[in-house]
Formats: C-alpha cells, structure tokens, sequence
C-alpha cells in the first residue's frame, strides 16, 4: 500500500526505475499494472520528497527524455528520403504518419502516468487562459515556458520543436504535392488515410494553445497548399477560357470548385474550406470578371425571350448559364454582382417599354397598361426566383423597373398615366356592366401595379371620382368588392389615404336610412309626392363633387318633394345646410302618349324638361329655357332629347314632342356631354389636364407644407438637408415630391413666419410657435 507521507527518495534509482517504463510506455510497449501502479507512485513520491520535492528535476529529466526519444524518431522517419524531393511516394510520409501515430497515443498515456505532477506542480505555475489573453506583457507565453506545461503539452510541443521543424520544408512540399494529385486523381484508401492523419497532426500538436493554435497547420500546410493551389487555378481558367466560350467556362469552374471544396472537406481542417473557396473564386472568377460580365446582357436577353414560362432548350440553357454565373458572381460581393443587377434592371425595363407600346385599341388603354404591366412582373418575378433565387438584389431591380415603366412620360405629357389607367381598370372591373367572374382576382393583381406607382395621390383623385359615379348613379357590381378593394388600397397606402373614400361609404348607408324615414315622416303627416323620390346625402368634404352647382329651375313635379325633404331634414339636423346638385340627379318617366309604354332614363335637367310638355305638345325654345333657368347648359341638356327623337325641333327655335316616338326598346337611357371646365356641373367630366395638374400641385404644396410643420414642430432645429429627408420620406407614400417644390414650399412658410432661418446660418432652420 502506498504511503501519502514525504519520505527521503534517491532521485538516481527512483528515476532509472522510472525512465524504464516511460521508454516502454512512449513506445506503447505492453507495461503490467502493477508496475504502472508502481512508477504512478514513484512520480507522487518524487513530487513530495523530503526534504526538498524533486518534481522540477523529474520535468527537466522527463523533457531530456523526450527529446532524445523524438530525435531517434527523427533519423527514423528521415530514412534514405531526399529532404529536397517533393516525391510524396517516398515512404517519408508513411514513416512520419506511423510515427505519429504509435508518439501521439504513448504521450497520452505518459500524461496520464504524471497525472500528480501535471495537478500539483504544473498547474501550479501555469497562468490562466484569461490573463494569456488580457494579462500584462509580463506574463510568460506558455509555448516559450515549459515549466508550465503538462507532460502531454511537453511531449506535443517536443515532437513539433525537434523533428516537424527539421522536416517542415519535406513535409510541406509532399503534402501540397499529395494534395494537388488527389485534385485530379482519387487515391486509395491507405494513401488518403496517411495523408489526413500527416495534416491533421500539425493541428494536433497545438491543439493545447490558447493562441493562434492553427499557427503551425497554416504554415505547414494551408498557405503552402493555396499557394499551389491558386497557381494551378490561374492555369487551368486562362486555358478554360481559351478553349470555349463563357458557357463552357462558367461550368467547368463551378466543377471545379465543388472538387476544390470536396477535396477541402476531405483532407483540409473545417477551418479551411473559406480560405480554399475564396482562393480559388480569387484565381478562376475575380481574375476574368471582364469577360463574364461581358455577356450578361446577352445572357438575360437570350433568357427572357418569348414567355414567362420555362421556353425551349435554347432558353433553358441560357437560364443554367445566368444561374452559374450567379453562382460565382455572388460570393465576390455586391461590386462584382452590380452589372448582373444592372443588366436585369435595364432588360425588364426594356421589355416592359416594349409591351406598353405594342399595338392595342384606343378604348382599351387601361386593360392594356395593367395587364402588360402585370405580364412584365409576373415573368421576370418568375426568371429572377427560378434564376437567381429570389435574391434580394435582383427583386430590387425588378422593383425599379416596374416602377420607371409605371411612371414613364411621354413626350409632352405633364404628368405619367399610370395612376389615370390603373383607376380605370378598376372602375371598369368594379361596374356593373363590367361585372367579372374573376374580378377579385383581377383587382388584387391590380394592386401589383399600383404599388409602383409614384403619383397615388392623382390616383386617388380619379378613383374617388369614379367612385363616386359608381355610388351615385348606382353602378357598383357588388358592395362587398368595393370595399375589399378599399381594403386592399389602406393595407398599401395607410388609413389617411382612404380616409374620405371609406366616408363616402358611410354617406351611402346613412342616406338609405334617411329615406326609410323620410318616408315614414310622410306617411305620419299624410303627405304624399306623387312621385319616387330617393335623396342622397353627400358630405362636401368627403365626395369629389367639385366645381360650383348647376343652375337649374325645376318644375312644380319635382320641386315640391324637394322642399318637403328640405323641412325634414332641417327639422332632424341643425346647423346643416343642403345644396342641391341637380348635373348628379337622374330620373326616370314612363311615357303615356305613345303606343308602347317607354321608360326615359335621364339627369334632372332634361326630366325637368320632358315634364314642361306635360300639358302641351309645342313649346318654343326660349320659353323653356327662361322656364328652366338653363342658361348656357341650355344646348348641352336639349340635343341628346332631339338625338332620340323623344323631341323634334330645333335648339334655339321651337320644340315640339314626338306623338309618333317608337324604338326598339322600351327602356332608354339619355346622356349628358361633360360640361366645360369653366361651367357648374364639372365634376362629373374629366376636365382639363392642365387644370387638373394645377389642381393636383396645389393639393401638394398644402400637403408638403403640413408636413414641414409637423416635423419642426416636433424638432424645432433642423438643417435643410435633413429636413428635406424627412418631408420626402413622410410624402413617399402619396408622391414622389421634387427638392423644388419642397424649397418653395419652405419659403411660403417662411413668409407666412411659421418657419426662420437661424440666426447666423444659411442652411439650418428653426420653428416659431
């Protein structure tokens, strides 16, 4: 039994004793236990002699060892092998390998035999991790300092100092040789083994490090092998391109990464695969980007050709070429990918130009626009995802395209049509007459084109007006799809743009139910109105009504249920004042006179006149329209009546009714040419563009000029760059705004004293409360 307490101990004996089953167990010899057990003693022994411990004459006897050991397996792995020679079929490395691997496992277990020592002596001395890593430049480097290493350390760090840098220079030009012959020619088993396990060693010789343990694997094998390695790439990429055209090379390249990479994964620590790739991107692609980027624009031309779908082989083939050719654009960074990028943003916007120009009917305009636009995003979005993975460049690109092909303007045209077509292409969808199967499908695609369009705000104007039209005049398909595309438009463009066109809503439900009681109100006072009267009530604020209202006199028919509606509602609401706008009133009169009963649909001015020929058949021109109060709507309202011959007669002289009126068919509907700019009743035209873009900058700088108040109100000081940015930023979502109009706008306020400039500075700004 072992005794625990210091004793005298003849270092001499005790050692030889030792030193025996040391050599036995580096050499991996068989040793009993119990003389394990036994020189495990010797070593606890020696570490707590008396009087004085001889544990730092054990280390430096057991390192004496050790490099007398290491060197007689230097002279062994050395052989008859030519140091000079990159032969790695020599035998040198084979020998090397089997040295490595009987050293590496006895060190282990010479670790474990001084297991006291390495607890109670060495880690004594030894400095911690942390202060190896942020200590002070006076602690000592563990790797310079082998008293304070383990006896593996030791043994590790002895193999690596006194016989892997003798043999650096072979060893470096037979694994690098080794390496490149595996590149092109597989070897077997054994001969992989062998070179895996010689790589691997010089990771595992500083594997104890806490710095840089990497340091001898890099300069054995890693930069000696990318070295080659970016030599032989050189080569063979000049010759590549040489012999075919970019296709041939983009392919070839690509195999010859994935073998880089393979043959990385294979033999090279986990550590290295980035540095092999990037060394073999560096010498194949980065050193002939010229001549990639050369045929891109073919490439995608060639791609996109014909549909959207996957074309034939010419344009399949193409497409494996814009993907390998992203493939090894992509890891160079975005300034080697920015003409890939480039050139698909030009292509789609070229394309797109040529759909928008392509022949098409006049009346058509807006189905053309939207669905050539639609088309466009729809096969590039499509290429892009199969080509370049949806990549976040690339759908970018397409974005910017799609948004310059919307946004495009002619030559002489003020503004783009884009937010004009994209409203009528809904209107059309959302009419009636224009009722579709697939009409939901149709205006959430519509949203597509919507998105990249620049000038929401003018489109909110056209759809609010044809809105309007649509509530009013009752010519919505389905209630529930207009506010599904209301719905759609407010999870694009936020409440505030379809603020007022959700008030117009609430405007049609509450006019309903004031009919149901003005109805009731009539029926309690035992009032009737001989005819079938329906009022809307329209809020000014909210319905693009415009213009000023159209004069007209009605006659007693239709003025009497007026004012009884007028006292109704007067006597519920207080404070509101109604004016009526007879150019958005329709009616409807059956004809009694004639052989069939015919229904006339019809504005209120031309009902109004119809019913002046209630008692009389003959009535003269200039009677009626004094009768009517006119004016110069007067022609407007009458030709349509003798265009149907429901009157005969002339404009200005006398009008006469048609006793004898037959038509096909027995409902007929009249309308009304759009008034002038200039005259009452404008709203339901189109009205000038000039007017309207004058209109529409209007509403802009009063918008432009709210969000300068708001945002220096908020900051109170602020520089006119950073002003700019943010009015630009906060307008985005209604318009794009030029830096012009945002500076005049800056000065109206500046005159109006909301805004100064500051004292001594001639681009900062400060708010006046």
């Amino acid at each position: 039994m072992m005794s625990l307490k210091p004793r005298n101990v003849d270092f001499q004996e005790t050692w030889a004793n030792l030193k025996e089953t040391v050599a036995g167990v580096v050499a991996l010899r068989a040793v009993e236990r119990g003389v394990w057990n036994t020189r495990f003693s010797d070593v606890y022994a020696l570490c707590v002699a008396h009087p004085e411990p001889l544990a730092d004459r054990l280390y430096d006897e057991t390192k004496n060892f050790l490099e007398e050991h290491v060197g007689g397996l230097l002279q062994r792995v050395k052989g008859n092998a030519v140091l000079e020679s990159s032969d790695y079929n020599d035998g040198l490395l084979t020998r090397y390998v089997t040295a490595w691997h009987e050293y590496s496992q006895g060190v282990a277990y010479l670790n474990s035999l001084y297991s006291y020592l390495n607890l109670q002596h060495v880690k004594r001395q030894k400095v911690s991790d942390a202060e190896i890593i942020y200590g002070s430049a006076t602690v000592s480097c563990p790797e310079h300092d082998m008293r304070q290493l383990e006896v593996g350390e030791l043994g590790l760090l002895t193999w690596e100092r006194v016989l892997v840098r003798p043999l650096s220079a072979a060893l470096s030009a037979r694994l690098v040789a080794a390496l490149s012959a595996a590149r092109d020619d597989a070897p077997d088993p054994a001969a992989a083994d062998a070179l895996r396990s010689a790589i691997h060693s010089a990771v595992h010789v500083q594997s104890f490090r806490v710095r840089a343990p990497l340091q001898l694997y890099q300069q054995l094998v890693l930069e000696p092998f990318l070295a080659a390695a970016t030599t032989y790439h050189s080569r063979r990429a000049a010759r590549l391109l040489a012999e075919g055209d970019v296709s041939h090379f983009m392919k070839h390249v690509l195999d010859g990464l994935e073998r880089e990479v393979a043959l990385a994964r294979r033999f090279l620590h986990s550590s290295s695969l980035e540095s092999v790739r990037a060394c073999y991107e560096r010498a194949c692609v980065a050193a002939h980007l010229p001549a990639l980027h050369a045929d891109v624009e073919r490439l995608l031309r060639e791609a996109s050709a014909g549909g959207g779908g996957g074309g034939g082989g010419e344009q399949a083939a193409r497409r494996d070429d814009l993907r390998r050719m992203y493939a090894l654009l992509r890891p160079l960074g975005a300034a080697a990918l920015r003409p890939l990028v480039d050139a698909a943003h030009a292509q789609a916007v070229r394309d797109g130009l040529a759909l928008l120009d392509a022949d098409h009917a006049k009346d058509d305009a807006h189905t053309h626009f939207v669905q050539a636009m639609l088309s466009l995003h729809s096969k590039y979005s499509a290429l892009y995802a199969d080509v370049f993975g949806g990549a976040q460049p690339f759908v970018g690109a397409l974005d910017k395209a799609c948004s310059a092909v919307v946004n495009r303007r002619r030559a002489g045209e003020a503004v783009a049509r884009a937010p004009e077509l994209v409203a009528r292409y809904c209107d059309a969808l959302l009419r009636r007459r224009g009722a579709d199967a697939d009409a939901d499908d149709k205006l959430a695609a519509a949203i597509v084109v919507f998105k990249y369009v620049d000038d929401k705000d003018v489109f909110q104007k056209h759809y609010a007006r044809a809105l309007a039209r649509r509530l009013i005049h009752q010519l919505s398909a389905s209630m529930e799809q207009e506010e599904a595309m209301i719905n759609r438009l407010k999870a694009a463009c936020g409440y505030e743009f379809t603020n007022k066109l959700h008030r117009m809503f609430t405007d049609v439900a509450v006019s309903a139910d004031l009919n149901a009681k003005f109805q009731q109100h009539l029926r309690d006072n035992n009032l009737t109105t001989n005819t079938g009267f329906f009022i809307q009530v329209l809020q000014a604020g909210a319905w693009p009504l415009g213009g000023a209202m159209a004069p007209l006199a009605p006659p007693a028919q239709l003025e009497r249920p007026a004012r009884l509606f007028e006292s109704f509602y007067r006597a519920s609401f207080s404070g509101r004042r109604l004016a009526w706008l007879h150019h958005l009133c329709t009616g409807e009169l059956r004809t009694r006179y004639t052989q069939r009963v015919y229904h006339v649909s019809a504005g209120t001015p031309q009902v109004a006149l119809l019913l002046l020929f209630e008692e009389t058949d003959e009535l003269s021109a200039a009677e009626a329209r004094e009768a009517l109060q006119l004016g110069e709507a007067w022609a407007r309202h009458v030709r349509p009546l003798l265009d149907a011959g429901l009157l005969t007669g002339d404009v200005d002289g006398t009008l006469a009714l048609n006793l004898n009126f037959s038509c096909k068919r027995t409902r007929i509907r009249l309308t009304c040419a759009p008034a002038p700019p200039g005259q009452g009743g404008g709203a339901a035209g189109t009205g000038a563009n000039s007017a309207e873009s004058t209109h529409c900058d209007d509403d802009r700088k009063m918008y432009l000029q709210a969000a300068l108040v708001r945002i220096m109100k908020q900051r109170k000081v602020l520089r006119h760059t950073e002003l700019i940015q943010e009015v630009v930023s906060q307008a985005r979502g209604s318009f794009a705004p030029s830096v012009a109009m945002i500076k005049k706008c800056i000065e109206a306020l500046i005159d109006k004293q909301y805004l100064e400039r500051a004292p001594g500075t001639l681009d900062t700004y400060s708010y006046l409360a």
